[in-house]
C-alpha cells in the first residue's frame, strides 16, 4: 500500500511540475513584445522604429462637459476625435478609424489580449506613421486596433503618444501638452 502511495505522489508531482512549466512558458510568451501588425496598406516593418520626441508647440485642451479631455488629432493624415486617456498604455483605434487611416489588420492579427474597462478583448498591434495634435507631431507611435464591438466610439490617445511629449499637465479644466 505504501508503494502505491509513493508512486501516486511521484506521478502527481510530475503533473504539477509539468503544469507549472507550461504556465510559466505561456506567461513568458505573453509578456514578450509582439511584432508590429502587417497591414494591407503598408510594407511590413522589419524592426520597431526608435522612439523620438515630439515636435511642434504647446497645445491646450479644454475639459468637456462629461469631464474628459477630447482632442482633434490626425492619424496618418486622417482627422479623428480621440479621448486623452493617461490610463491607456497605447493609442487605441477601432477598426473603422484604423481603416480610414489606411490600416487594415488581417483577422489573424487580433492576438494581443487586453484588459479593458469592458472586459478582456483581443487587439491587433500596429505602428502609426504619424499622430498630430495641433502643432505637435509624433512619429512611429505604437498602437492597438480593436474590433468595432470592443470600441464603438472614438479612439484613445494613450501613453504611447503622451510619453513622447516633453510633458503634460492638467489644471482645473485645461490640459496643456508640451512637445
Amino acid at each position: 500500500m505504501t508503494g502505491l502511495i509513493v508512486k501516486t505522489t511521484a506521478a502527481a508531482l510530475v503533473v504539477v511540475a509539468l503544469a507549472l512549466f507550461v504556465t510559466t512558458d505561456l506567461a513568458r510568451r505573453l509578456a514578450a513584445p509582439q511584432a508590429p501588425v502587417e497591414t494591407q496598406a503598408a510594407a511590413p516593418a522589419v524592426d520597431a522604429p526608435r522612439p523620438s520626441r515630439a515636435s511642434g508647440g504647446s497645445e491646450r485642451l479644454r475639459r468637456t462637459s462629461n469631464g474628459h479631455f477630447v482632442a482633434e488629432v490626425r492619424v496618418n493624415g486622417v482627422a479623428m476625435r480621440m479621448m486623452v486617456d493617461t490610463g491607456a498604455s497605447l493609442v487605441v483605434l477601432n477598426e473603422d478609424d484604423a481603416a480610414r487611416a489606411g490600416i487594415r489588420p488581417f483577422p489573424s492579427d487580433y492576438k494581443l489580449r487586453l484588459g479593458t474597462a469592458n472586459g478582456t478583448t483581443l487587439g491587433a498591434r500596429t505602428i502609426l506613421r504619424e499622430v498630430q495634435l495641433g502643432s505637435i507631431v509624433v512619429r512611429d507611435v505604437q498602437a492597438v486596433i480593436l474590433k468595432r464591438e470592443a470600441l464603438a466610439t472614438g479612439g484613445l490617445l494613450g501613453m504611447s503618444f503622451l510619453s513622447r511629449l516633453g510633458g503634460f499637465e492638467t489644471t482645473a479644466d485645461t490640459m496643456v501638452l508640451k512637445p
